[in-house]
C-alpha cells in the first residue's frame, strides 16, 4: 500500500541524492526528484519506481529564486503538501582563500548556500501551516573541518550548519524539525563540473573520494535513520564523529593532525 509519507529531494539524479530517493522508496515513502537536469530526475524515478511508490520528476535550479518557487509550487500541485524536505542539491569547488576568484566563491555560495536558504524560506511555512514536517540540510564535514584548499566550498557548507541551526531555533515550540547531515568523502560523482584555480585542489579532493570507506547508500542509510532519530547534527560516519570530537575538546591536537594528513597526501 502506498504511504502517505512524501519526501522532496532537490539533487536527485544523482550521487547521495539518487542514493536518498532509494533508501525513502524502500521505505515506502512519495518520492519527489528534482534536479537541474531533468533527465537525471527522470532515470531516477524510473529506477525507483519498482518499490511500487508514486515518484515524480522536477526540473529546479536552486541558485535560481524563481526557478525553486516553481518547483515549490508543482510538489503542492500534486500532492497539497510535503512532510520531509531535504536540501541536498550542490556544487564543488577547490581553492584557497587568496587563490579562490570571485566568480567561484558567488558561485558556490548561491547554489550550496543561498539554495538551501531559499529550500527553508519556501517550504517552511508550508510545514508550519500544515501542522508539522522535517527539513534536512546536507552540509558537509568541510564545514567543521576547518581545512586547506576548499574555501569557498567549506564557507558555503559552514553557513548551512549556521542557518540550520537558526532555523531549528526559529522553529523552537512548533512540530517543525531540522536536521543538518555534515558527511566526509564518500564514493560520488561531486566532483562533476568541479571549480579551482589549479589542478592541486581537484588532486587532493579525486584521492580523498578514491579513499573513502563509505558509499553513498552508507550515507544515505545513516541520514535515514537520524532523521527518524529526529537528530539534529547528523554525522553519519565513525570517522567523522571521531574527528568531531577530537576537534571539540583539542582543537590544537586535532589542527596539528588534520595538517600532518594534508601533508601526507601531497597537499601543501
Amino acid at each position: 500500500m502506498e504511504s502517505s509519507r512524501r519526501v522532496l529531494i532537490t539533487g536527485a539524479g544523482s550521487g547521495l541524492g539518487r542514493a536518498l530517493a532509494f533508501r525513502y522508496a524502500e521505505a515506502g515513502w512519495r518520492v519527489a526528484c528534482a534536479d537541474i537536469r531533468l533527465d537525471r530526475a527522470e532515470e531516477t524515478v524510473a529506477l525507483i519506481t519498482g518499490f511500487g511508490i508514486g515518484a515524480m520528476a522536477l526540473q529546479v535550479d536552486v541558485g535560481d529564486d524563481d526557478s525553486f518557487e516553481g518547483l515549490r509550487d508543482m510538489v503542492l500541485a500534486a500532492w497539497e503538501g510535503v512532510d520531509l524536505v531535504i536540501n541536498n542539491a550542490g556544487v564543488s569547488a577547490g581553492g584557497s582563500v587568496l587563490n579562490a576568484s570571485m566568480a567561484d566563491w558567488q558561485w558556490v555560495l548561491n547554489i550550496n548556500l543561498l539554495g538551501v536558504v531559499r529550500g527553508c524560506r519556501l517550504f517552511g511555512p508550508v510545514l508550519i501551516e500544515q501542522g508539522g514536517g522535517h527539513i534536512v540540510n546536507i552540509a558537509s564535514f568541510a564545514a567543521l573541518a576547518g581545512g586547506p584548499g576548499m574555501a569557498a566550498y567549506a564557507t558555503a557548507k559552514a553557513g548551512v550548519v549556521t542557518v540550520s541551526e537558526g532555523l531549528r531555533a526559529d522553529l523552537d515550540g512548533s512540530t517543525v524539525k531540522v536536521s543538518v547531515v555534515c558527511p566526509s568523502f564518500f564514493q560520488t560523482n561531486l566532483l562533476e563540473g568541479f571549480r579551482a584555480p589549479d589542478g592541486e585542489s581537484l588532486k587532493v579532493a579525486k584521492a580523498l573520494m578514491r579513499d573513502a570507506r563509505e558509499s553513498a547508500a552508507d550515507i544515505a542509510e545513516a541520514i535515514y535513520k537520524g532523521v527518524e532519530r529526529g537528530e539534529f547534527l547528523i554525522l553519519p560516519s565513525a570517522l567523522v564523529r571521531r574527528s568531531w570530537r577530537l576537534k571539540r575538546w583539542f582543537p590544537d591536537l586535532y589542527f596539528r593532525k588534520l595538517m600532518q594528513k594534508v601533508r601526507e597526501r601531497g597537499g601543501r
